[in-house]
């Protein structure tokens, strides 16, 4: 078989496979006969079945995909190729080639066929070398109504590796159906952007990955040119979330170019995020007392303040309380990535966007007020700014969520193990100590010890005794947990129960946990 042939037609077909302007015309025409021209046979799948029996290759291309870099057979490719053609254009009256379950099949296989057959290493689907030159074309005109006028609907990006960079946005006309230029920038970025941006995109399009298509969003076509001056052609739909070492690469683009509503491969299109939440609080008192403080003031002024920053970039939660003048009180939470968890789980979209406010005749202590301000810094939207009287009418609707959840956060973290009495107030046990658990049983709500024969229980744990005189089972938590030698035991050792084991929600072997008293 001639390879060269081969890839020439896996080339061909392939380019109209990823192309969304492709017609079902397109895809039918010739393609017979070039697969008859070239050697392949259409045996209705039977090789690729043999090769992988029970996968279902043939009809699913996820599960090509998963195994299309184990194949190296290129007429068992080729015919497999071929058959699934014709098992759609002859057999299956009603199904699409172009379809979002058949379009990506072919793409992935006839990638591969194209990379087996490559002359000279030299395959224009995936990147070779290190790229020299990126230019994007994303355009988010899609099925359905036209966009509105005046509305950019096209973008053209170049970059050098060199930091030069090219924007130019296209504006709907609604009079002709075309364009027109709108935003036009060109700047230079700084080497190590530069640098961060041509690694990743180098990286990721050297290896083999999934085009995703579909039929009713915009689209965007990829050229880059290597260090030889090759060119890679990439094509796809404006929903492609493509990550190298967990960076998107759209968001990659943003954030270093600066550029708003840039569309690259996904239409910027993604929720917005939060990326600081700051709080002040200031609680003013004036304090009237028996006797004056000075010829000119009948009064003391007590002044209380918070203030809360959560910050995606430093990592950081910091809470500061001040008292006064002379009384600050200092908190700082580093978590990796715990910050950057914390801020996505808030809906960026419609935080604080409702505060129902106070009524005009709401009753005002004219000696004490407490105010806040809100600033919310996001990815995409402007900054928000907040104010107002800090109460239930006057604060957000969703301030109490978010407030417990902050809560929760420093609370999980606790004061630490210095000044916790279960750590300081806990002796070493000696070989010849019991070891003495103190529960509370519901029944009486008397605290009980019982002895434990294992030095693995802790404090809080929930455990299984027997309690009473019949010896009925309950389910205690420990509260406590003491050692004593013999003769220092509060209780006698031979007149203590024992605790049976750790409780295990699946129940004993007759299913019944007994009584619960936790």
């Amino acid at each position: 078989m001639d390879h060269i042939l081969i890839h020439e037609f896996a080339v061909k077909w392939l380019d109209k496979y990823r192309d969304l302007k492709t017609t079902e015309r397109e895809v039918i025409e010739t393609f017979a006969d070039e697969c008859f021209a070239i050697g392949f046979e259409m045996d209705c799948g039977q090789s690729l079945e043999d090769a992988y029996p029970r996968q279902n290759l043939l009809n699913d291309y996820s599960k090509l995909d998963s195994h299309i870099e184990e194949i190296i057979d290129i007429k068992l490719l080729g015919s497999a190729i071929f058959s699934k053609w014709r098992g759609i254009t002859h057999w299956s009256y009603s199904e699409s080639l172009l379809s979002e379950e058949n379009r990506p099949w072919f793409i992935v296989a006839l990638s591969r066929l194209a990379l087996l057959t490559e002359p000279n290493g030299f395959c224009p689907f995936v990147l070779k070398g290190k790229a020299k030159k990126i230019r994007i074309i994303s355009n988010n005109v899609g099925y359905g109504p036209p966009p509105n006028p005046d509305e950019e609907v096209e973008q053209r990006l170049t970059l050098c590796d060199d930091g030069r960079v090219w924007f130019s946005g296209y504006n709907f006309i609604y009079e002709s159906d075309g364009y027109k230029r709108g935003r036009q920038k060109q700047f230079k970025l700084e080497n190590e952007k530069a640098d961060t941006v041509f690694s990743a995109f180098t990286r990721f399009f050297s290896g083999e990955f999934i085009d995703i298509f579909a039929t009713d969003i915009g689209t965007w076509e990829m050229t880059i040119t290597n260090q030889d001056d090759e060119e890679f052609v990439f094509r796809g739909s404006l929903c492609a979330d493509y990550e190298n070492d967990g960076t998107d690469l759209s968001e990659l683009l943003r954030d270093e170019l600066g550029i708003e509503h840039l569309f690259v491969f996904d239409g910027d299109e993604k929720p917005d995020i939060v990326n600081r939440i700051e709080v002040e609080y200031h609680h003013h008192t004036l304090i009237k007392t028996e006797m004056p403080i000075s010829k000119t003031a009948d009064h003391a002024i007590w002044d209380y303040y918070e203030h809360l920053i959560i910050d995606r970039t430093t990592e950081t939660m910091r809470h500061q309380q001040k008292i006064g003048s002379e009384c600050v009180i200092n908190r700082e939470y580093y978590v990796k990535d715990g910050i950057a968890c914390f801020l996505d789980n808030i809906d960026a979209d419609s935080l604080f966007e409702c505060i129902e406010g106070n009524p005009e005749d709401v009753m005002v202590d004219p000696d004490e007020t407490k105010d806040y301000t809100i600033t919310i810094d996001f990815k995409k939207r402007p900054q928000l700014i907040l104010t107002g009287t800090f109460d239930k009418r006057g604060l957000p609707e969703d301030w109490p969520e978010l407030a417990e959840e902050i809560s929760s956060f420093m609370a999980f973290y606790g004061l630490g193990e210095i000044l916790d009495p279960l750590n300081y107030g806990k002796a070493r046990r000696r070989p010849s100590d019991y070891i003495f658990c103190s529960v509370t049983l519901e029944e009486n709500g008397k605290p009980y010890y019982y002895l434990a024969d294992e030095d693995h229980y802790k404090v809080g744990d929930l455990v299984e005794v027997t309690s009473g005189y019949d010896g009925h089972t309950s389910i205690v938590r420990i509260e406590k947990i003491e050692y004593f030698s013999e003769e220092d035991a509060p209780y006698p050792i031979e007149k203590m129960k024992h605790i049976v084991r750790i409780y295990s929600e699946r129940g004993d072997e007759n299913g019944n946990n007994g009584n619960t008293s936790i």
